[in-house]
C-alpha cells in the first residue's frame, strides 16, 4: 500500500512538472501573429534559402563572363619501346644507296604544363547573366507572393478563431439562460400551466444548444491547429488569443488594394523566355579566348628525374577562335522558346486583367462585409428585443412556450451571425492591408 501511494504521488508530480513545462504563446493582434510567423515559419525560411540560391546563381553567371580556365597537367612517360628510323648508311660510313636502322626518341620523359585561358568575346555568357538577373528578380517576386498568400491564410485562421471564441462565450451564456428557461417551464408544468410537450421542447432546446457549444469548441480547436501549421508552432504549445475587437467599426472610404505582384511575375516570365531565346541563338556564335601556355619538359636516357639533364621551358600566347558546329538541337530549343514566349505573353495579358479584378474584388468584399455587419447588428438588436418581450409575456402566461423558444433561438442565431460578420469585416480589412504592404 505504501509503495502504491508513492507511485501515485510520483505520477501526479510528473504530470504537474510536464504541465508546467508546456509553453504558452500569447497573441493580442494579427500583427503579432504575423511577426511570429515571419521569424519561425518554415515557409519564410525556405524563401530565404531560395533567395540565397538565386544570389549564388547570379554570382556564377557573373564569373562566367570571363570564363577563366586553368588547364594544368603532369606526365611521366617511359618509352620502353623506341621507334626506329631508317637513315642513309653513307652518313655513318656505309655503302652508298644503303640504309641503317636507327632507334630514335627518349626513354624517360617528364612534362609539366599550365594553360590559363580567358574568354575575350563570349556573347552567350552575357545572355546567361541576364537570365540569372531575371531569375533573381523572379525569386524575389515569388517569395513575396508566397509570403502574401501565407499571411492571408494566417489572417483567415486568426479571425476565424476570434469569431469562434466570441461564439463559444456567447453560447455558454445562452446555455445558462436555456437552463433557466427549462427550470421555469418545469415549474409551470408542475403547476399544470403548460403541456408535457412544451417541457420536452425546452429540454430539446437545451440539449441542442449544448451540442452546438461542443461543435463550436471543436471548430475552434481545429482553427488553432491550422494556425499552428501555418506558423510552425509546436504541437504541445498552447495558443492564447486575447484581442479585444472593436464592435463599432467605422467605414473607411476608398479602402482598396493596388497589389500587382502576380502581373510582375508574369512579365518576368516573359523576359526569362526572351533570355532563353537569346542564349540558344548566341550559343552558335564563335568564342574568342586568350590563351597562355607554359611548359617544362625533362628528357633522360637513363632514369626519371635525372639531375644531369636540364629542364626545357617553352611558352606561347595565342588567340583561340572556337566555332561551334551547327547544332540542330539548339535550333529546336530556340523555336520552342519562341513559342513559349508567345504563350507567356498571352498569360501575362490574362494575369493583368485577373490581378486588377482581384484588387477590385477585395474592395467589394470589404463593402459587402461592412454592409452585412450593419444588417446583422440591426437584426440582432430586434431579435433581442423580441425575445425580451416574449419572455415578459411568457412570465405573465400570455405567450405559448414554443413562441418563446423560437424567439430565444432566433436571438442566438442572429448574435452568432453578427459575431461572424464582425470577424469577416476585420479579415477583409486585413487582406487589403497585407496586399498593400507586401508588393
Amino acid at each position: 500500500m505504501k509503495y502504491k501511494l508513492l507511485t501515485i504521488l510520483s505520477f501526479i508530480f510528473l504530470l504537474q512538472t510536464t504541465k508546467g513545462q508546456t509553453e504558452t504563446i500569447y497573441f493580442n493582434s494579427l500583427d503579432s501573429v504575423l511577426v511570429y510567423s515571419e521569424k519561425n515559419s518554415s515557409t519564410m525560411k525556405t524563401n530565404e534559402q531560395q533567395t540565397l540560391l538565386a544570389k549564388w546563381e547570379k554570382i556564377a553567371a557573373q564569373t562566367g563572363l570571363i570564363n577563366f580556365k586553368m588547364i594544368s597537367s603532369f606526365n611521366m612517360t617511359n618509352n620502353y619501346k623506341q621507334t626506329f628510323t631508317f637513315l642513309p648508311a653513307e652518313a655513318f660510313g656505309g655503302e652508298p644507296g644503303t640504309f641503317r636502322k636507327v632507334e630514335t626518341g627518349t626513354p624517360y620523359v617528364e612534362n609539366v604544363s599550365i594553360a590559363p585561358q580567358i574568354d575575350l568575346i563570349n556573347i552567350s555568357s552575357w545572355t546567361k547573366l541576364k537570365s540569372a538577373n531575371i531569375n533573381s528578380e523572379m525569386t524575389s517576386v515569388n517569395n513575396l507572393l508566397v509570403k502574401k498568400n501565407l499571411f492571408e491564410s494566417i489572417a483567415a485562421s486568426y479571425y476565424n478563431i476570434i469569431s469562434l471564441q466570441a461564439q463559444v462565450k456567447y453560447t455558454e451564456q445562452s446555455l445558462a439562460v436555456a437552463d433557466t428557461l427549462l427550470q421555469n417551464m418545469q415549474h409551470k408544468y408542475n403547476e399544470g400551466i403548460i403541456r408535457k410537450q412544451d417541457l420536452n421542447d425546452a429540454q430539446i432546446n437545451k440539449v441542442s444548444l449544448s451540442d452546438k457549444l461542443n461543435q463550436l469548441k471543436l471548430s475552434l480547436e481545429q482553427q488553432l491547429y491550422s494556425l499552428k501549421i501555418l506558423c510552425d508552432i509546436p504541437t504541445e504549445t498552447e495558443i492564447i488569443i486575447n484581442e479585444q475587437t472593436e464592435k463599432n467599426q467605422e467605414y473607411v472610404e476608398g479602402l482598396k488594394s493596388n497589389n500587382d505582384l502576380q502581373y510582375k511575375y508574369s512579365l518576368l516570365k516573359v523576359q526569362q523566355a526572351e533570355a532563353d531565346i537569346s542564349t540558344n541563338q548566341f550559343m552558335q556564335l564563335p568564342i574568342v579566348s586568350l590563351v597562355f601556355y607554359d611548359s617544362w619538359q625533362h628528357n633522360s636516357g637513363s632514369q626519371f628525374f635525372d639531375s644531369n639533364e636540364p629542364w626545357i621551358n617553352s611558352q606561347y600566347i595565342s588567340l583561340r577562335l572556337s566555332l561551334p558546329f551547327p547544332d540542330v538541337n539548339r535550333y529546336t530549343l530556340t523555336q520552342k522558346s519562341k513559342i513559349n514566349k508567345t504563350i507567356l505573353e498571352e498569360n501575362a495579358k490574362h494575369t493583368k486583367i485577373q490581378n486588377d479584378l482581384q484588387n477590385k474584388q477585395m474592395a467589394l468584399d470589404y463593402e459587402k462585409a461592412y454592409s452585412q455587419l450593419n444588417t446583422n447588428k440591426e437584426i440582432y438588436k430586434l431579435k433581442e428585443e423580441n425575445y425580451q418581450m416574449s419572455l415578459n409575456q411568457f412570465n405573465m402566461s400570455i405567450l405559448p412556450p414554443d413562441k418563446l423558444l423560437t424567439d430565444f433561438n432566433d436571438m442566438i442565431t442572429s448574435k452568432l451571425n453578427y459575431t461572424s460578420s464582425l470577424a469577416n469585416l476585420l479579415y477583409t480589412k486585413s487582406t487589403i492591408k497585407i496586399n498593400n504592404t507586401i508588393k
